[in-house]
C-alpha cells in the first residue's frame, strides 16, 4: 500500500492576504491508502512456505523434549 501525496487548499484568489486553507478534508486526504492490484503477486511465496514448515518442524521438536522430560521425571521420582 502506498500513501497518497496530500492535497493542497489554497484561499480564495479574490482575497490576496490570506494564507493557504488547512483543516478537516485536507487532513483526511493525506491519509487514503490506494489499494494493491490483488493480482500482483501470491499470498504465500517460498519463504512462507519455508517458514511455515520450520515452525512445524521446531514445534514437534518442543514436544518430543516435553515428553522426553517428563518420562525422564516420572523415573526418577521415588515410588
Amino acid at each position: 500500500m502506498t500513501i497518497k501525496k496530500p492535497m493542497k487548499a489554497t484561499a480564495d484568489s479574490d482575497v490576496p492576504e490570506m494564507t493557504p486553507v488547512t483543516g478537516g478534508a485536507t487532513i483526511a486526504d493525506r491519509f487514503k491508502l490506494d489499494v494493491p492490484d490483488a493480482k500482483a503477486k501470491p499470498a504465500a511465496g517460498a519463504s512462507t512456505t519455508a517458514a511455515a514448515v520450520a515452525g512445524l518442524i521446531a514445534l514437534a521438536v518442543a514436544g518430543i523434549l516435553t515428553y522426553m522430560l517428563w518420562q525422564h521425571w516420572e523415573y526418577l521420582m521415588p515410588v
